[in-house]
């Protein structure tokens, strides 16, 4: 107990009777115990406070990590965020230039335009929306921004300009001007100095335009509820006339022109159409803007109805479509993609043998080709208006997939050999990729 511990070896009792005694000659083993409590108590702080540091930083972390990639989601209604960015897609789309617009702004098109009164220089045209609220469908205001590509490195801002009567969904380049779709209002600006000047309007569509395209006089319309509008514009006066419109309605999402009769569309419940102008439907044209708008308008054949060629159901919402030529030398084909990512492709047959070939061919399938999910293939395709003019590939495709037996059956009914219709596919395939 000389050094102030217990015979049991708690370290307790040689200090409690010290203190008993009132001092001693063991006085200096009580000073060294002290401070070794001392030392204990300023490791603990220093642990607790070494451990609240990395809770802090586990917490930081932890919230970082919460942050989505994409940027946080808007606190509520009408906060937009947009940029305009400028990319070289020789060098794997490295960013030339960004520019930043302004709060609540947002860009929704987009469009190249060459003004013959600036030279046929290659502007872009951005259509912006500020404050916008989709339900209920609202904004505050509507530009229109001219930039210029500064030795194809950066973007220069021309001029903005103000619209009014509705969100710009709907840019397009049109016979050396600029034409928008302003709300329901199709409209042709020229370039001023200042800011877009208006030349000639086209009011009173059935709802709001999503899609526009130019070609040669016309200009195809695609609006949100009731499909396509095939206009004109008159030179002479100044005006645009609707030549014809679509008599089934579809909520267009996309456009793609085919000639100057034909346009190909896309739904957004998963339909691919294909329209056609009638002969002679511009001789019938009805101008609704003019004096007698309210007399022509109200009969029944003041406006021609665009013929459908083709319809198929895709079952995704088709988001974008082109037509081109997937390899060198090919045919063109009509190409899609869809909002989960899926591409295809609607290839024309040029020949009336290939035609009653896959005919046949599907008509055989619909019986003798699996089931997954027991849905007959005709009904799927025809799910909002019946299939017309156009083969389902991919049950043609399930032919490779029979059994050798099943192929031979379908080969007989179509007298034909195995390996002269797998060519056969395999060649239509071959053509397209």
């Amino acid at each position: 107990e000389s050094m102030g511990f217990d015979k049991d070896g708690n370290g307790k009792g040689g200090k409690d009777k010290k203190k008993e005694g009132g001092g001693g000659e063991d006085g200096d083993g009580m000073d060294i115990d002290s401070d070794e409590e001392d030392a204990a108590k300023k490791e603990d702080e220093t642990k607790k406070d070494s451990d609240k540091e990395d809770s802090d930083e586990d917490e930081d972390n932890k919230e970082s990590r919460k942050t989505p990639i994409r940027g946080p989601i808007p606190s509520k209604p009408g906060h937009w965020g947009s940029c305009i960015r400028l990319v070289d897609p020789s060098n794997g789309c490295a960013t030339l230039d960004c520019i930043e617009t302004n709060p609540n702004e947002a860009a929704l098109c987009c469009a190249s335009v060459r003004f013959h009164s600036r030279g046929g220089e290659a502007l872009l045209a951005v259509g912006s929306v500020t404050d916008l609220t989709l339900h209920p469908l609202r904004h505050t205001t509507s530009h229109i921004s001219l930039y210029r590509v500064v030795n194809g490195e950066r973007l220069q801002l021309l001029h903005r300009t103000q619209v009014d009567d509705g969100p710009v969904l709907a840019l397009t380049h049109f016979q050396g001007r600029l034409m928008v779709g302003i709300g329901q209002t199709l409209r042709l600006y020229e370039m001023g100095k200042r800011q877009l000047l208006r030349k000639s309007e086209l009011r009173g569509l059935p709802t709001m335009i999503k899609t526009l395209q130019g070609a040669g006089d016309r200009a195809y319309v695609g609006d949100m509820m009731q499909s396509m509008h095939f206009v004109k514009y008159d030179s002479a006066t100044s005006k645009l006339i609707l030549v014809a419109s679509d008599r089934v309605p579809r909520p267009i999402t996309c456009q793609e022109l085919l000639d100057m009769n034909t346009v190909a569309v896309g739904d957004k419940f998963g339909n691919i159409s294909i329209l056609r102008l009638p002969r002679g439907a511009d001789a019938g044209a009805v101008d609704i803007s003019g004096n007698r708008a309210l007399w022509d308008s109200s009969r029944d054949d003041a406006t021609p109805r665009l013929e459908t060629l083709c319809n198929y159901h895709v079952g995704e919402i088709v988001t974008g479509m082109t037509r081109a030529s997937l390899v060198a030398g090919g045919s063109e084909s009509l190409i899609y993609v869809t909002v989960t990512g899926r591409i295809g492709a609607l290839v024309p047959f040029t020949s009336r043998e290939t035609v009653d070939f896959y005919t046949q061919l599907e008509s055989c399938l619909r019986s003798d080709a699996p089931r997954p999910t027991g849905r007959e293939p005709q009904a799927y395709r025809s799910y909002y208006a019946p299939i017309k003019h156009v083969i389902d590939g991919g049950l043609c495709e399930m032919y490779g997939k029979l059994r050798y037996e099943d192929q031979k059956k379908i080969a007989d009914q179509m007298e034909r050999e195995v390996a002269e219709i797998t060519k056969k596919l395999e060649d239509t395939r071959n053509a397209l990729l």
